[in-house]
């Protein structure tokens, strides 16, 4: 049995303009010691979909209406506020996007990993301090009792994003969601903070949600990959699948936008057009106004996720031509 498992998750928003169905039909697993990879543009859902994991959607204007989120057999969906506060932060813990505007202003980093423990643990205010220096050393933080008396200003990008995971895990939660961990940090420490999650992953032999839209992090870490556009998962299977025979050609879009060292041409492939809005997603694929194997069809009828090969799942009414008539490069090893 998967260690956490998404179904057929739905999660919408309520405004003046209409419903914006931000999540919409969603569904994929994650096993122990496995990374799953959810990639996609800006406002695909990629994070909607995390946040209503931790049940943390702003209720109004957000919902989820529909779906399964079981955790260790139970649907979270489905159990008290009070039975969640003891799984978040805990058993499923978060790294956030924008360490800076997550951490607090007004308290050290030593508080903030405190009172995760604290809060989940039946332990003196001693034993929690002595284990949140030890999460900062854990982390790779330099000079560990002298940083947990810090305030996040006082720390560089990088090592506030070290604190968020030194507080993600200072409970050894069995899941880690990693919504960006890698944004707006240079190459360098961003190989480093991946490096980090996967070392603490074996050690800890937790699953981990690596949401980003950088392909590049995904070759590195994922083992499944789902790909997201416009709410809803496109392609879904395993990472070599992803990019060596992709069958959405969102996917193969988004690999032809990565630049290749062996490749000559001066110029990128692109993705023609523009997100759909939300609150008016057209009847079909919402890919098909971008889509270069669009057909009436596309326009009509929206395609479902089906497994076209084993362990293979793609929605696209065209994904026998798509692998046909792909760019050739995509696919070399």
């Amino acid at each position: 049995m998967a260690l956490l498992e998404v179904k057929n998750l739905q999660t919408y928003f309520f405004t003046d303009d209409g419903v914006s169905k931000a999540v919409d039909d969603v569904s994929y697993s994650v096993d122990p010691k496995e990374t799953l990879g959810v990639v996609g543009e800006s406002g695909c859902g990629k994070s909607v979909t995390a946040l209503s994991i931790m049940r943390l959607i702003p209720d109004p204007p957000g919902k989820t209406v529909g779906g399964e989120i079981l955790f260790e057999g139970r649907d979270l969906l489905k159990i008290s506020e009070e039975e969640m506060r003891s799984i978040r932060g805990n058993k499923i813990g978060m790294i956030f996007q924008e360490p800076m505007t997550s951490l607090n202003p007004v308290f050290t980093v030593g508080n903030q990993i405190e009172e995760s423990i604290l809060l989940h643990e039946k332990v003196s205010k001693e034993e929690a301090k002595s284990r949140a220096i030890e999460m900062l050393k854990k982390v790779g933080i330099p000079a560990p009792e002298q940083r947990y008396r810090e305030y996040p200003h006082q720390l560089s990008g990088g090592m506030r994003q070290r604190i968020m995971i030194a507080m993600a895990l200072a409970c050894n939660p069995s899941i880690l969601i990693a919504d960006e961990p890698t944004t707006a940090l240079d190459v360098t420490v961003q190989a480093q903070i991946l490096e980090l999650i996967k070392s603490l992953q074996e050690s800890l032999g937790m699953g981990v949600i690596l949401i980003t839209h950088d392909l590049g992090v995904i070759a590195e870490t994922a083992d499944k990959v789902a790909v997201m556009y416009a709410s809803h998962i496109v392609e879904y299977s395993n990472a070599d699948e992803i990019y060596y025979n992709p069958l959405h050609p969102y996917t193969v879009g988004l690999l032809g936008s990565i630049p290749k060292l062996n490749i000559e041409s001066d110029r990128l492939m692109t993705i023609e057009g523009t997100v759909p809005v939300p609150t008016n997603y057209p009847p079909g694929c919402n890919y098909a106004a971008r889509c270069p194997y669009a057909t009436p069809l596309c326009i009509s009828d929206e395609p479902r996720l089906i497994e076209h090969e084993t362990g293979h799942w793609a929605a696209c009414h065209h994904w026998d031509e798509v692998k046909v008539k792909r760019p050739a490069h995509l696919v070399e090893a």
